[in-house]
């Protein structure tokens, strides 16, 4: 019996929604949003390969064994001479044995290659291209969800609102039917409340699929199972809207230099000189020092691992050098290319910074818009609601008819979708603003 009812307690336990803020629904997104993650995999992609090049300037190690069984063993010519045979003659000379096994060793080490100094300076640039690319990645996850997260308040917000209009509707349409059977009300009357009401009704189950919908989306951006349930803890009070005044968003100069997208552009300048400086150094010559030690066992028979038998040493060590002379102009083309890539990033650089700087300004002027609609959307639901209540005191006094009362209700009703869809857009460009001068929270 108490198995039973402990594991019914851990069923609604499980299945108790999470009550999440604006902050923690960021968080999340933070740490299991795939697009974050692996932005994150990249980055640490290219701190391995920084290991992988700098592995070519370490010391390198290679063990190898050769076996070689000679079906016929090489033949050599001597000069005849040296047997007693006439000058100008050879003899044909078997040397060695048919079983030759080799053990050896063999350790290089790069003394000096201009590319690989440059290739390690390039993977280091690298690096910080992926770091700035996976911050630009948070960056955007942080806009996304924070858009999807007010798009599901000011929903709920919407639903609020039509909830409390049909329930105030409810109260009247119940008062107009008593008054109807009672003989003192028109059936007329009642009847236009009631299709009032069921157009309201289909409204809100409208909506209600829209709040649902919203939620959907909004775990979608964090990376959250859709079966999670959540519920959203924060409200529209508007507390960073009310800050942001119209006569405080003046145009400024833009500090393109905080977005992300301009950092990695310039990250990549920095990677294009280096790759082109990694062609000019190949000009130069490269110097490999090479040691070996070998051991070699030579066999008639198959007896190779008999301990009682001599293995012969072979070691030698050396440099190498590689002097490139003539490549075709192979290198020349390279160089311009590089050159030309660079030309090509200076132009982008100028481009970004325009885009950059006229998308903060559409940004601040779609800001601006947004709260004078919001202020001016909020004022007239006042003035709806003012209306609608005069309406309905008019008609419970019986001196107002149904036909005005109904017009202020569908006043009121268009005034919530105006103001609801007023607030939705002030906090989506509050954001993009936010995002476009590069001052959105990291967290």
């Amino acid at each position: 019996m108490y198995g039973r009812a402990y594991l019914f307690l851990g069923v609604v336990l499980a299945q108790a929604p999470q009550a999440l803020s604006l902050r923690d629904c960021i968080r999340y997104a933070l740490t299991h949003a795939p697009s974050v993650q692996n932005a994150y995999l990249d980055y640490l992609l290219a701190k391995q390969k920084i290991g992988e090049v700098r592995s070519a300037g370490l010391p390198q190690l290679n063990g190898t064994g050769t076996f070689r069984y000679f079906i016929e063993i090489p033949t050599s010519l001597v000069p005849g001479e040296f047997f007693g045979a006439p000058r100008g003659t050879f003899i044909p000379i078997r040397f060695g044995v048919p079983y030759n096994l080799e053990l050896s060793v063999t350790a290089t080490q790069l003394i000096f290659d201009g590319t690989y100094f440059v290739g390690l300076q390039a993977a280091k640039a690298v690096r910080e291209i992926t770091y700035r690319s996976y911050q630009r990645s948070r960056t955007e996850t942080i806009a996304a969800v924070s858009k999807a997260y007010f798009t599901a308040l000011v929903s709920q917000e919407r639903l609020r609102l039509l909830s409390q209009s049909i329930h105030q509707l409810e109260l009247l349409y119940q008062q107009v039917k008593g008054l109807y059977e009672a003989g003192f009300a028109e059936k007329l009357d009642y009847q236009r409340l009631e299709v009032n009401l069921n157009n309201l009704r289909t409204e809100q189950s409208k909506v209600a699929e829209l709040v649902a919908l919203s939620y959907l989306a909004l775990k979608l951006q964090m990376g959250m199972p859709l079966e999670t349930p959540i519920v959203l803890t924060d409200t529209l009070s508007l507390p960073d809207l009310s800050l942001v005044l119209p006569d405080t968003l003046t145009p400024v100069d833009i500090d393109v230099s905080r977005r992300w997208e301009y950092q990695i552009l310039l990250h990549q300048r920095r990677a294009l000189e280096l790759n082109l400086r990694r062609y000019q150094v190949s000009y130069l010559p490269s110097l490999v020092f090479i040691g070996s030690l070998a051991t070699q066992a030579q066999r008639k028979e198959f007896d190779l691992f008999d301990t009682r038998r001599r293995w012969f040493p072979i070691a030698f060590v050396g440099a190498q050098i590689q002097v490139p002379l003539f490549d075709g102009l192979r290198r020349a083309s390279q160089v311009a290319q590089a050159r030309l890539e660079l030309q090509k990033n200076q132009n982008d650089l100028f481009q970004l910074r325009q885009a950059l700087t006229l998308e903060a300004e559409t940004a601040r002027r779609q800001l601006l818009n947004n709260l004078r609609t919001l202020r001016i959307q909020q004022r007239n639901l006042q003035l709806a609601e003012e209306v609608l209540g005069t309406a309905r005191r008019k008609q419970e006094l019986g001196v107002g008819s149904m036909i005005e009362f109904l017009q202020a209700q569908a006043s009121y009703e268009q005034a919530q979708t105006n103001y609801t869809t007023a607030l939705l857009e002030a906090y989506l460009t509050y954001i993009d603003w936010q995002k476009a001068i590069g001052t959105l929270p990291t967290e």
